[in-house]
């Protein structure tokens, strides 16, 4: 049972991380282009300042909003 507990847990923070990264990477690909445009600079590096912003935001409200009670979390 703790086998099936630990495969679930495995499976849900993949998706959940799958969908923080398609979701980060959409905004880079989205606000990446405009701030270049705005400070007249290559589009790579306000694309991954974006990305990088986008992604520590998602992990910290992921990290306020996770259980802490929750046993058996294997990234800790």
């Amino acid at each position: 049972m703790m086998l099936l507990y630990l495969i679930v847990m495995w499976t849900f923070q993949v998706v959940l991380f799958l969908i923080g990264v398609l979701l980060a990477g959409l905004s880079a690909h989205l606000g990446g282009g405009l701030i270049a445009l705005a400070f007249e600079i290559d589009e790579l590096i306000p694309s991954a300042i974006i990305f990088f912003a986008v992604a520590a935001l998602l992990g910290w409200i992921g990290n306020r909003l996770w259980p802490e009670g929750w046993l058996g979390n294997p990234l800790l």
